[in-house]
């Protein structure tokens, strides 16, 4: 990012994206390839996933340490920036509202400040903090109209410096969404298991019987 500052974003044509493609759905096991060439190389050993390692792909050199703790703060340590020392997650992070209602995550760069948030389009989009609807990072993936759409991560071009910091954010949010996901639809199993006046199906049909009225 250090070729432009936040003021001068703009949105550009697909084709001027760098893509970086992951080699599998995961957000805790994969690689990240640029041009077919792998870059990053993302590891999670404990189960749990509480300890998620990116490295260096080529020099195999550990560039960024994720960390998930229970009854400590999370935390996330870069190799070579913030001299490198462990920060919290919530400071690097800052959780937020739009001002839709909508969740927000607030980061700070040398150039400004940045906001991830999710989106209908892109599902999750960074976006300087001063032009919400002009991403300069967002989220691919394949849509049920066309499979052949590899998830990846689209940056515009000048987020060099700031690429490994865009992708240990994205994996840390990706993850949480999933977990909100996963658990909205255990709920929803839930209500249709332990309740018997619920019947799968039942609101879709009742519906489809009233328009045939």
């Amino acid at each position: 990012m250090s070729t432009f500052s936040s003021s001068e974003v703009t949105f550009v044509d697909p084709d001027a994206l760098t893509l970086l493609k992951f080699s599998n759905p995961s957000v805790l096991n994969n690689v990240v390839s640029l041009d077919g060439r792998p870059i990053f190389a993302v590891s999670t050993l404990d189960p749990a996933g509480a300890h998620t390692k990116i490295i260096d792909a080529q020099t195999k050199e550990l560039l960024v340490n994720i960390k998930k703790k229970t009854f400590q703060p999370d935390i996330v340590q870069f190799t070579h920036k913030y001299s490198g020392k462990s920060i919290k997650q919530r400071e690097w992070l800052v959780a937020g509202k739009l001002e839709n209602g909508g969740p927000k995550w607030v980061g700070e760069t040398p150039i400004g400040r940045f906001v991830w948030k999710t989106d209908s389009t892109y599902r999750l989009a960074l976006c300087p903090e001063n032009d919400l609807d002009h991403p300069v990072a967002y989220c691919q993936f394949p849509t049920l109209e066309d499979r052949s759409i590899p998830f990846a991560l689209a940056l515009e071009r000048g987020t060099e410096p700031f690429r490994d910091e865009i992708l240990t954010a994205f994996l840390i949010l990706e993850q949480h969404l999933r977990i909100v996901e996963r658990a909205l639809r255990l709920r929803t199993e839930n209500r249709y298991t332990h309740d018997p006046t619920v019947v799968p199906g039942s609101a879709r049909k009742d519906a489809r019987q009233r328009q045939a009225r």
